[in-house]
């Protein structure tokens, strides 16, 4: 552990940020349009992981970019992470179990942080748990190639700087429809995985967590 995991995972284990903070990064027709708020009981239990590490003194994170398929999240830019299994005991088991499924991260590497708060999705009726989990150094990524094209290493501090954010009208399940992204190195990262950045991003900004580490 180090000054960044014991700032960060203090400061998961106090009042989070929040849905509001999420949503300053949801597309803006989502604020508007007439999905439940609340998940109801046909809701799916996820979990993703936000797995974080240091490279070149600093902290990354890591996101896939999904296959093309038959479903909503298809093609997207996301953290790793799927639906719970009958196995998983909670949201950090399916998040880890996912997670060395897609990428091949042995879970007994990683030490968990904490989580963020849960987020509904309405239109694949899941309630997603964001995991935040760390590792000392950068892991040896082993892409199950069935589910992900590639990864992509995100370096936090990058999306800190606000010009980062923006808005275009891109086609989203046959629909054109204004997205807030985040534009990181021509790629773009929206939606649900957007929403969950911008809450961990709060978290370092509000705490004045560096970013800047040695490596050990």
């Amino acid at each position: 552990m180090n000054g960044f995991t014991e700032i960060l995972g203090s400061s998961l284990q106090k009042p989070l940020p929040g849905t509001e903070v999420q949503m300053e990064m949801a597309p803006p027709d989502r604020r508007f349009r007439n999905f439940p708020k609340v998940p109801g009981p046909s809701a799916r239990v996820a979990a993703v992981l936000i797995l974080l590490y240091q490279k070149s003194g600093t902290v990354f994170t890591v996101f896939i970019q999904r296959t093309e398929y038959e479903g909503v999240h298809s093609g997207q830019i996301s953290f790793p992470g799927g639906m719970k299994e009958a196995a998983d005991r909670d949201p950090i088991d399916t998040a880890l179990r996912e997670t060395n499924e897609e990428v091949g991260v042995d879970k007994s590497s990683i030490s968990v942080l904490g989580t963020l708060t849960p987020l509904f999705i309405p239109v694949s009726d899941r309630l997603v748990t964001p995991v935040v989990g760390w590792t000392d150094i950068k892991p040896e990524f082993r892409l199950q190639t069935d589910e992900v094209v590639c990864i992509i290493e995100g370096e936090l501090k990058k999306f800190l700087d606000p010009a980062i954010v923006r808005l275009k009208r891109l086609e989203v399940r046959g629909e054109m429809r204004q997205v807030r992204y985040f534009d990181y190195r021509d790629c773009i990262i929206w939606g649900a995985t957007a929403m969950i950045l911008n809450e961990l991003l709060t978290i370092i900004k509000r705490s004045g967590i560096p970013l800047d580490i040695r490596e050990s």
